[in-house]
């Protein structure tokens, strides 16, 4: 991946360079407002005139007894009360960085977590405050080697999963690291690592929009999605000069959170002075200076009134000068600054409340063996199910760089196919092969531009090649594929579409030779892209995915015709985020059950009722499960569902996605396997085999 830290730094260099493309990243005299503030309290000098990060612990059961914790570097970690004076440290390591999240599970408790960089050994090391005294306490499983110098550390707690991750910034690149009890102490692992140029440092997560904003030292402000499943852009906040509003070096970075909305406060450390932008919109407030501070790092803000005199929250900065004495941190009332700015009030977050999560995620119990090619390479999966033992089903997964795997319900390859860039596959059951009852498996080739046609041989579970030769699709590239048998005739048909649009039906006949050809009966255009597609054999419908507008519901009969039904959006009034990727049926009883379509664009999964004019249930994630080890599923492109019994590991079903980004470790794509009883919990359905 180096090629891809190379390139980030390219960017953030050019990025220095050029004009600004936003609002928010000019300068704009008319708004820009200064301000200045005086700190209405200061800390104790530091040990070993290290000051470098602080972060404030906020002390639920009584506010004013909250504390200040700031890094000394070999001074250690230091701890202040409200009033400045030091009231505890941690002195055996050299601690250089610092940050806190709540409500954190340990032993069968919630606790705060406290994590710190220790400079010296490069490690990270977690600690937590005992409550009956106020200390500090180690509860580090081992300590975590980051293998490089870090520059900044912040904490987040995903609204996702309820996990919690540190993200250490070094060497040009995030690292992210999930925490979890182990056995009651913190243990932590990689999760993944994001590029973003040397000179990137400190950081800080908005929790609540999963937004990790951080300085780049001589480059500016910049944010990615702190999701660890997230696709990991960096946006550009603001930028140094030219044309930027910064002088130089660009520091410490905190956020000042309120129920709705706050602020984003970044160092300008060259100038001694202090950018604020509104959190909601990130355009510029105003630039503030403090009286009597100078070479400022780290900051850190709350809006909770935590003592007398701190209506609204408070400010920390640390002082590199401080006067000539040994660094300390400086405390600025925020009623000071609003008064300054003019700025309304707004009503205090308190980030040790509980927050319950307001999303559904479930994790995958299997995943396959990654593809071969490098890329994006999965895409498409479908389910086989075994005749005589569930247990033996399969998974059929296109790798649209070679061809088709096979894989058992553990995750195995049991075969791989190099017939062409394969994108799209789907299976039937019960075709007629010259009086012979086959399953038959359509898959779309983007190298022939062809139709291609499989049998699953049931003894060895493998894919055996029955097509009548080369099947022209007359398409430039076909894209997406379904299959479809009718109730009313009994007949079995491929449906392929295109990027632009277009769709072509074809039915499939058997040659008398043992082999299967297709004619084609049938077309439309959708209208613009689309790919997802699925066929429901019971009512005769088709669902269509057209990515950037949402699902319509046709005829699947090849009489059909051009007329649709518009199922849900990705408009305003709809409930899907483009791109609008796979299509897949859940079958219940009595023409029960579920329409589900991979919502891409906000790495989801939407589901519909079958009937019922296909109502909208819900949205869920797929996330990652700490105890096995598999990770989440993001950017995924074809989906397959089946509510056979497949065993007691899958009882009602197994729901099958591609996973776009497989991490943790960091490898090639593959495709996740989630027991649909996981997934119908999680919604609250009804237990619904169609058997």
């Amino acid at each position: 991946m180096k090629y891809k830290t190379l390139s980030t730094v390219l960017a953030l260099a050019v990025v220095a360079c050029q004009a600004p493309e936003t609002p928010t990243t000019s300068v704009d005299s008319e708004r820009d407002r200064t301000a200045s503030a005086r700190a209405s309290a200061e800390t104790t000098p530091t040990i070993a005139d290290g000051a470098n990060d602080p972060a404030i612990w906020i002390n639920a059961e009584n506010p004013n007894q909250s504390l200040i914790l700031g890094s000394g570097a070999e001074g250690g970690l230091e701890v202040y009360d409200l009033n400045g004076s030091r009231v505890g440290a941690v002195t055996e390591r050299a601690i250089g960085l610092v940050d806190i999240r709540y409500n954190f599970p340990l032993a069968g408790s919630e606790v705060s977590l406290i994590v710190a960089y220790d400079i010296a050994a490069a490690e990270l090391v977690a600690y937590t405050v005992e409550m009956a005294d106020l200390a500090l306490r180690d509860i580090t499983a081992a300590p975590l080697a980051t293998e490089s110098e870090i520059e900044g550390l912040c904490l987040y707690r995903s609204p996702l999963s309820g996990k919690f991750y540190a993200f250490v910034a070094g060497d040009g690149i995030f690292q992210q690291w999930e925490f979890f009890d182990n056995n009651g102490r913190a243990s932590a692992r990689l999760v993944r690592q994001v590029p973003v140029g040397i000179g990137a440092g400190h950081c800080v997560v908005h929790d609540r929009d999963s937004a990790l904003y951080f300085s780049h030292e001589t480059v500016g402000v910049f944010r990615f999605n702190a999701e660890p499943e997230s696709e990991g852009n960096i946006e550009i906040v603001d930028i140094a000069p030219p044309p930027g509003r910064y002088a130089g070096d660009v520091k410490g970075i905190a956020i000042y959170e309120q129920e709705e909305g706050g602020y984003l406060i970044v160092s300008d450390a060259d100038a001694s002075r202090l950018q604020f932008y509104d959190l909601n919109t990130l355009e510029h407030v105003g630039v503030l200076s403090i009286e009597e501070v100078d070479e400022t790092e780290g900051i850190a803000a709350t809006s909770m009134t935590l003592s007398q005199g701190g209506d609204g929250g408070l400010l920390v900065v640390t002082d590199g000068d401080n006067d000539g004495e040994a660094t300390n941190y400086k405390v600025v009332h925020w009623r000071g600054i609003s008064d300054a700015f003019g700025l309304e009030a707004g009503v205090a977050h308190n980030p040790a409340d509980k927050t319950e999560r307001s999303v559904v995620t479930v994790s995958a119990t299997v995943e396959t063996e990654p593809v071969a090619s490098f890329g994006d390479a999965a895409d498409d999966p479908a389910i086989w199910v075994h005749p005589g033992n569930p247990e033996l089903s399969v998974i059929i997964g296109t790798q649209k760089r070679l061809g088709l795997n096979v894989y058992d319900l553990s995750g195995k390859l049991l075969q791989s196919r190099a017939d062409g860039r394969i994108n799209n596959v789907d299976v039937r059951y019960g075709f007629d092969l010259d009086g012979k009852y086959v399953d038959v498996v359509g898959a779309s080739n983007r190298s022939t531009d062809s139709i291609s046609i499989y049998i699953i041989d049931e003894g060895s579970r493998t894919l055996i090649d029955v097509a009548d030769g080369i099947i022209d699709t007359g398409m430039i590239e076909p894209y997406g594929m379904c299959m479809y048998k009718s109730a009313a005739s009994g007949l079995f048909y491929i449906f392929i579409n295109d990027t632009e649009g277009l769709v072509k039906q074809w039915e499939l006949k058997a040659n008398g030779k043992k082999r299967i050809g297709a004619t084609l009966v049938r077309e439309f255009s959708v209208g613009s892209q689309t790919e997802g597609c699925v066929a429901d054999d019971e009512t005769g419908d088709l669902y269509v995915g057209e990515e950037d507008v949402g699902i319509w519901k046709y005829s699947a009969e090849p009489n059909g015709g051009d007329e649709r039904a518009f199922v849900d959006g990705v408009d305003a009034n709809g409930n899907l985020t483009a791109d609008v990727e796979g299509l897949a049926i859940y079958y219940g009883k009595d023409g029960g059950g579920y329409l589900i379509a991979s919502n891409q664009g906000a790495e989801s999964y939407a589901l519909y009722e079958r009937a019922d004019n296909n109502r909208f249930i819900g949205i869920f994630h797929i996330v990652a499960d700490a105890a096995s080890g598999i990770d989440g599923a993001s950017e995924t492109d074809g989906i397959d569902v089946n509510s056979a019994y497949f065993g007691p590991e899958f009882p009602g079903g197994i729901f099958v996605v591609q996973d776009g980004r497989n991490i943790t470790p960091n490898e090639r794509q593959n495709f996740k396997l989630v027991p649909w009883q996981r997934i119908s919990e999680a919604m609250g359905l009804e237990q619904a085999n169609k058997e």
